[in-house]
């Protein structure tokens, strides 16, 4: 019976030092407040700052040069930057629905373009 008592006291001690404190100092995350607003429009990209966080969705309508293409939605159209790596084999076409994440890059001496890091196929 001490053994068992023994064991239950133990136990019953040292649960509190598996639970988690939350209070000051012990945040674990970055910063969370206001910063870089998300790119949704291809108009937006012109006035994006450089770095700002890129979803769009539409059409790469033509190819420019290598890795360089011509995206397009309802606001208009931007440069789009993509390895090619991120198609990951899916074959695009102008009628092709695809969603674009990226990141705008401010350009000294050319309009903003976006450096694309993920490509998904909508249809």
């Amino acid at each position: 019976m001490r053994y068992v008592m023994a064991v239950l006291l133990a136990l019953s001690l040292s649960i509190p030092a598996f639970a988690g404190f939350e209070g000051p100092g012990t945040a674990q995350g970055g910063f969370d407040g206001p910063g870089l607003q998300r790119v949704t429009q291809a108009a937006q990209v012109r006035q994006a700052r450089d770095d700002a966080p890129c979803t769009l969705e539409g059409f790469i309508v033509e190819r420019i040069g290598k890795e360089k293409y011509t995206f397009e939605d309802a606001s208009g159209r931007v440069t789009v930057e993509i390895d090619d790596r991120v198609f990951g084999g899916a074959r695009v076409t102008p009628r092709t629905r695809v969603r674009l994440v990226g990141e705008v890059e401010d350009e000294d001496f050319a309009p903003n373009k976006v450096d694309v890091r993920y490509l998904e196929v909508l249809n």
